[in-house]
Parts: structure tokens; C-alpha cells; sequence
């Protein structure tokens, strides 16, 4: 396996921190202690950024912003990539229809990066931030490989046969139900804690732990019974790309408390629904064990 360039690492940890905090400016000191790099790095890191455009320095505050070169890169990838425009779309009526937050990600390596979110944020949701990368690891990320080979996944969970049942309710629905746990209040706050330091390899460690109390904690739903009441954490829906492959997820958040299985099924069936719809619209194509609209 080729060793990452150490740079070219510290300058994409720069802009996913800035992208997850668009609408704050940081100093020099700032980006350098909350990336964990050294001042004079963090200060040459910034300068080549700064002079590509990539970020922006304002002359008075002398904090740090993204800059517009961003936004030429993000119109590219938005050409090369149409279905995140249909489905930041989808996201905004869904969110419009039901009154609940709606979040779209991807799998990004070893992460799940948000890429857009719609709705009001709610109390009762885990926090999510644009540009926020959250560890891929068991329970989470179940709708991204449903339908494919989990082995990879699975290997990183204290429990892969009850997951394996998981993934089969996943595919059988066309979605992902995760329920509330006395873990989930302490990974919010982990990944607020996170938005703010996504280099931090400690940090990371501690969101990974939780992820995987949670998932010690039946946190995802395996069978849904209609008159059994469920506090949900979260409905998952996937997109399919041209391959057959999750390129994309929906994601619901900010349930009230006490949800009856029939008024779940009714969220997943029109989350599927939506992500099945974004799918013929981008020529994708959903998997012959997927369930069909």
C-alpha cells in the first residue's frame, strides 16, 4: 500500500474542517491547534491554499475561509456527479413534505461524508454538519452495503451474525431503521466535537467506540413489528449508481419519541420510494433483490 503524502493529507484535513465549518472564520493559531499540525505548516499549507484561491484570508480578522476556487471544484463535481443536484432536490421536498430533517451521504473511503442536508435541525437528532466524515464502520453505513459484498464491513463488528440479520431486513425493506440508545446522546456530541477537529485521531477512535456500543445495543432494527412503538434515531434509503452499487443514502432524522412499526414502515417505504425515483432519474439501476417501486 502506497505511504499517504504527509501534505497532501494536511491540506485535504484543512478543507474538509473549513467545509464543515463554512460559515466561521479561524485563524492561523486556530486551523493549527484544532488539526493538530505544527503553526509553520499549518502557515505554508494555508499560503498555497490561499494563493490557489482554495481558501480565502480576510485582511482585518486575518481568519480563514473557504475560498471560490472551491466552488468552481464543486460545480465540476456537480456536472460529473448530477445526481447529488437530483438528490439535493428530492432531499428539500422530502424535508418540506414531512417536517423532518433530511441528510445525504456517501461513502468516502473509510468515512461517511454529508454531502447536503434540508429541513430544520431537531433536538432529538444527532447532529449533522455539510462536510462532516463520520467512521464507516458497524452498525452504521448498513444501507451502503446491503447489496453488496459486506465481508469487508463485517469483519469490524463485535457481532457480524447478528448484523448479517440485519442486512438481510435492510434488503428485504429497501431501508435502514437505527433506534435510539443511551449511546446515541454521547456520539452527538462526539461528532459536534468532531465537525470541529476532523484530524483528530483520538477523537475518531472515541466516535468509532460509540458507534460500536451502539451497535451492541440492537441499534439497528432488524424486524419491524406494526404495533410495537420504537424510538427512532434515524430511516435510511439508498440511491443506486449505473453498477447496481449504494452511491448515495437519504437519510430522516428528528423523530418524536414512541413511533408505532406501522408509521416506521410508512417513513421507509416513502424514503425508498424517493431514493428509487432519484435513481431511474440518474440512469441508475436498483439490484434485481431490491425492492421495486
Amino acid at each position: 500500500m502506497a505511504r499517504p503524502a504527509l501534505s497532501a493529507t494536511r491540506a485535504i484535513a484543512v478543507l474538509d474542517f473549513l467545509a464543515a465549518n463554512p460559515t466561521e472564520g479561524f485563524t492561523l493559531t486556530d486551523v493549527a491547534s484544532r488539526l493538530g499540525i505544527n503553526v509553520g505548516s499549518t502557515h505554508a499549507l494555508l499560503t498555497v491554499l490561499a494563493d490557489a484561491g482554495y481558501v480565502t484570508r480576510h485582511a482585518r480578522l486575518r481568519t480563514f475561509t473557504l475560498g471560490p476556487s472551491v466552488v468552481a471544484l464543486g460545480s465540476a463535481a456537480l456536472d460529473s456527479h448530477p445526481v447529488v443536484d437530483l438528490a439535493r432536490d428530492a432531499a428539500r421536498e422530502l424535508a418540506k413534505a414531512t417536517g423532518l430533517e433530511v441528510a445525504l451521504t456517501a461513502p468516502a473511503g473509510t468515512d461517511i461524508v454529508f454531502l447536503a442536508r434540508a429541513g430544520e435541525p431537531s433536538a432529538r437528532a444527532v447532529p449533522v454538519h455539510v462536510g462532516q466524515r463520520v467512521p464507516f464502520v458497524p452498525p452504521l453505513g448498513s444501507v451502503f452495503v446491503a447489496w453488496s459484498d459486506a465481508a469487508a464491513w463485517l469483519a469490524r463488528a463485535d457481532n457480524p451474525e447478528t448484523l448479517r440479520d440485519v442486512l438481510e431486513g435492510v434488503r428485504s425493506r429497501g431501508y435502514s431503521v437505527a433506534i435510539e440508545a443511551d449511546a446515541r446522546k454521547a456520539l452527538g456530541h462526539a461528532l459536534d466535537d468532531l465537525a470541529g477537529r476532523p484530524a483528530n485521531d483520538d477523537l475518531r477512535e472515541s466516535v468509532a467506540g460509540l458507534v460500536t456500543e451502539l451497535g451492541q445495543r440492537e441499534y439497528q432494527v432488524r424486524r419491524l413489528r406494526s404495533s410495537q412503538t420504537y424510538d427512532v434515531s434515524m430511516i435510511a434509503a439508498p440511491v443506486f449508481g449505473p453498477a447496481g452499487d449504494v452511491i448515495l443514502a437519504f437519510t430522516l432524522l428528528g423523530f418524536d419519541a414512541g413511533l408505532r412499526g406501522s408509521e416506521i414502515a410508512a417513513y421507509g417505504e416513502r424514503l425508498r420510494d424517493v431514493g428509487l425515483v432519484v435513481t431511474r432519474r440518474s440512469r441508475g439501476r436498483a439490484p434485481t433483490n431490491a425492492p421495486q417501486r
